[in-house]
């Protein structure tokens, strides 16, 4: 499956948006296919380096443990090592701030376990990052309003 990328401009700074991010506990609140969000492990600096994940995508239930990694200023990198659904989900989170404003860019690579068309999965990971990009960006533009 080919990545998949979506990028969306921003009222809010990077360090807001990275901190929304990085808050995986928080994931329910705005992804309503989290159901919840478990912290496995961390790295001795105290970030998140292991999660859990139950999750629930067009109606099928799924359980996700991901590693986090942090490869870049402003970037968040997770690797599905076991889970349901797929044998293969990596999705990076980059902003770039822009003065007053950030551009976000989640990407997603995914193989399903099941074999299905390309397009029909190109097209429900497509949606997927129009969703969460989407939810980010009104969370984030909504707490930097409060």
């Amino acid at each position: 499956m080919p990545l998949v990328s979506k990028t969306v401009e921003v009222a809010a700074s990077a360090e807001s948006i990275m901190a929304i991010v990085a808050d995986f506990e928080s994931y329910p609140h705005w992804n309503e296919e989290i159901k919840g969000c478990w912290v496995l492990a961390h790295y001795d600096d105290g970030r998140p380096s292991q999660l859990r994940l139950d999750v629930v995508v067009q109606g099928q239930a799924g359980t996700f443990i991901t590693a986090v990694y942090y490869p870049g200023e402003n970037q968040i990198y997770t690797v599905l090592q076991q889970g349901d659904h797929f044998d293969k989900q990596e999705q990076r989170f980059s902003v770039v701030p822009m003065g007053p404003t950030s551009l976000l860019t989640v990407d997603l690579d995914v193989e399903t376990k099941l074999s299905l068309p390309k397009p029909m999965v190109k097209k429900a990971i497509g949606d997927t990052l129009d969703y969460l990009a989407d939810n980010l960006k009104s969370r984030a533009e909504h707490l930097g309003a409060t």
